[in-house]
């Protein structure tokens, strides 16, 4: 017994032996480790949760390109900018526009950092791609982005290209001293109808307003310079009798410029200038398309497959001006011809559009681009209903809302997209707006002396000089700025 007790005695000596220099061992490792991640926070900078606790700038993140060992190796560390993300929209109207990306201030390099740690590498300050870029479409005093210092300063408004110009947007002007630019009762191509102080009309302000663009400075206009412009030339205007008052201005501005008179021909519809070499006519097609006369009973048959009869007087001219669509407003036809068809029914827009379209196929066939330029000038409201011409003694007022009766809406609309549509440029005169603030410059009961009691007012027309004499002034002003145009490129 004494001997097996001896034996297991030692056996439990040695197990708590071998237990107590296990225990020893692993304590003596864990304080190796402990004093190892006390060295590791020593020498690492740490990660701070706000702002004053750390001691790297909140624009840059650390990136570890080789994690170091446990060791006494201090890993290499590189800083990154941290750029914010901008939610950014690109701007109307400009192409490619790219957001601003803020530019880091040199304060914002200058970084604590411990003075065994290498120099960070900074990348270069991020620059904002120069663009020039209009204010925002549609807002009021809206600035441009900030460019840089060595960048091109935005053009000014003034100093635009001439061509990019909208002269007819904008508004009427009253000059009190302004005066007519020629003497109606001098001038022999203005009919009765147009000579509404002739006619016993006694106010004149309708002749002191003038239009001024909103863009840019409408050039002054100078008949002695169109005259020269035009010389040598022959001008046709087609359309119906509001175009034929266009063509009573324009012979009355060319007339009130010539010295010698005896070398104008007072022929009928046609002004010429001998000294000039200068032919400026108006041929008669109220609907641009050719009209048929029944000989029996009178009916008129529009046929929207043919143009004017008189299409082939407007060959070879320099400078066709076109309009239409008073007439088409009234249904002044009885039937309509459409690929060898009848109809009595048709909608005006329907075969208004399709006038157009045989009207423009006309002109792309038969129009010489490198000798002729055409224009096409824009309808001219009627002022009937609650705007109604008589007695009207003042333009409507620039603020009230711009709204053309639903037929005038449509043919508009047609016109602009036929010329939009066109291979052959067309040269689009848009006066319909300005034209419409105008109803005080009617004919009105003026349209003829007084005979009757009760005339009734032409709404339609306008009193010479007048409202016609600003289409005039806009077809040369935009010869002007063709011309500008054209010597800036070359």
């Amino acid at each position: 017994m004494s001997f097996f007790s001896t034996v297991i005695e030692r056996w439990w000596l040695l197990t708590v032996s071998g237990f107590l220099l296990f225990l020893l061992v692993f304590i003596s490792n864990s304080r190796n480790g402990y004093k190892l991640s006390v060295f590791q926070n020593l020498t690492l900078p740490k990660t701070a949760n706000s702002a004053d606790q750390s001691p790297i700038s909140s624009n840059y993140y650390i990136v570890n390109k080789e994690p170091g060992k446990f060791s006494n190796q201090i890993p290499k560390l590189e800083l990154q900018p941290c750029i914010p993300v901008l939610n950014f929209t690109p701007i109307a109207g400009l192409q490619n526009s790219k957001p601003a990306v803020p530019s880091l201030p040199s304060s914002d390099l200058e970084i604590s950092r411990p003075s065994n740690f290498p120099a960070p590498k900074i990348k270069p300050e991020i620059k904002t791609p120069s663009s020039h870029q209009n204010p925002l479409p549609g807002l009021k005093n809206s600035k441009p982005p900030r460019i840089s210092n060595h960048d091109k300063p935005l053009p000014k408004k003034t100093e635009k290209k001439m061509g990019s110009c909208n002269m007819f947007e904008g508004k009427w002007v009253y000059d009190p001293g302004a005066s007519p630019l020629y003497d109606s009762t001098m001038c022999p191509f203005l009919s009765s109808r147009a000579s509404c102080q002739g006619n016993g009309r006694q106010d004149k302000e309708y002749e002191k307003w003038r239009w001024e663009a909103n863009e840019c400075k409408i050039p002054r206009f100078d008949a002695k310079d169109l005259l020269e412009r035009l010389r040598g030339k022959r001008v046709v205007l087609i359309g119906d009798s509001i175009n034929y008052g266009q063509w009573e201005s324009l012979a009355c501005l060319l007339y009130s410029a010539i010295p010698d008179k005896s070398h104008v021909d007072l022929r009928n519809r046609v002004f010429i200038s001998k000294s000039y070499n200068l032919i400026v006519e108006s041929r008669w097609a109220q609907f641009l398309v050719d009209v048929i006369v029944n000989d029996t009973n009178g009916k008129k048959i529009l046929n929207l497959d043919s143009v004017s009869s008189t299409a082939w007087e407007w060959k070879g001219a320099d400078i066709l001006v076109f309009n239409t669509g008073h007439w088409w407003m009234g249904r002044r036809w009885d039937w309509i011809l459409y690929k060898q068809k009848l109809y009595t029914d048709m909608k005006v827009e329907k075969g208004f559009k399709l006038a157009m379209e045989t009207w423009a196929r006309w002109i792309e066939q038969n129009v010489d681009t490198t000798k002729t330029t055409v224009f096409f000038r824009g309808l001219s409201p009627v002022h009937s209903g609650r705007q109604r011409c008589y007695r009207a003694k003042q333009p409507i007022k620039p603020d009230e809302p711009f709204k053309l009766k639903f037929i005038e809406s449509l043919i508009k609309g047609i016109v602009e997209g036929t010329i939009q549509g066109m291979k052959t440029p067309v040269k689009y005169l848009n006066v319909t707006k300005l034209t419409e603030y105008r109803k005080d410059a009617h004919s009105s009961i003026y349209w003829m002396k007084k005979k009757k009691s009760r005339p009734s007012p032409d709404c339609s027309h306008w009193c010479l000089p007048g409202v016609p004499d600003t289409w005039n002034h806009l077809l040369y002003a935009t010869m002007v700025f063709d011309s500008s145009n054209a010597n800036s490129i070359s």
